[in-house]
């Protein structure tokens, strides 16, 4: 077990709109196991996720995210590469988000068993951030496209508060991992030559010295 080469951990992050899809599927296309987004997912099974969110939707994602989280160390500890679409950081910001606007009341108990979580070293670190940044205009606008308002997060205030969130996490709890923004109005082919690239230096700061 110790020999055995272990998979890359990717988190693409970003406001809704963002890209992150695009960039999920191609990388799945070069054979990593691509994890979509878990509110999304919950919102096609209709459960209210985005402006229509609750408490219970916020618990429902957090325990979603952990119950994933132990079939991706399971992936990655055989070798794959995994990227995910969203991760605790994610759901900790929405739930942030809507508690500001008292719509949830989840996320002084999930932020804190969080907490507690990292202090315990049970919470399975991404080897790479990348935060596909977006004006939160440009999240609405592209949101608006896709004429579904059960998976549309539209609201001004939470979207920025998400991103304000993000930001925090990152800065004190998520410290140790490394983070690039993507300008994800850019051309798809920049971006996505723009992560790859991150990638592969990123790999070789984690390939062992030997």
């Amino acid at each position: 077990m110790a020999n055995r080469k272990l998979g890359f951990f990717l988190v693409l992050e970003g406001l809704p709109g963002s890209g992150k899809t695009t960039i999920g599927q191609i990388l799945e296309s070069r054979e990593w196991t691509y994890f979509p987004e878990i509110a999304t997912v919950l919102g096609k099974n209709e459960i209210p996720i985005g402006d229509r969110g609750t408490t219970l939707t916020d618990y429902i994602v957090f325990n979603e995210e952990i119950r994933r989280m132990a079939e991706i160390e399971k992936l990655i500890s055989n070798g794959r590469d995994v990227a995910v679409d969203g991760y605790l950081p994610t759901d900790l910001s929405f739930a942030y988000a809507r508690y500001k606007r008292r719509q949830s009341m989840s996320y002084p108990t999930l932020f804190s068993y969080y907490i507690n979580a990292l202090v315990q070293g049970n919470i399975l670190k991404p080897n790479l951030y990348v935060f596909m940044e977006i004006p939160v205009a440009v999240s609405v606008e592209r949101q608006r496209i896709r004429n579904n308002e059960m998976l549309t997060t539209l609201s001004l205030d939470v979207l920025q508060n998400v991103a304000k969130h993000l930001d925090y996490v990152h800065d004190i709890f998520e410290s140790d991992v490394p983070v690039i923004r993507v300008n994800a109005t850019k051309l798809q082919d920049e971006i996505t030559e723009e992560i790859l690239s991150a990638i592969q230096k990123r790999r070789k700061e984690l390939k062992p010295i030997k």
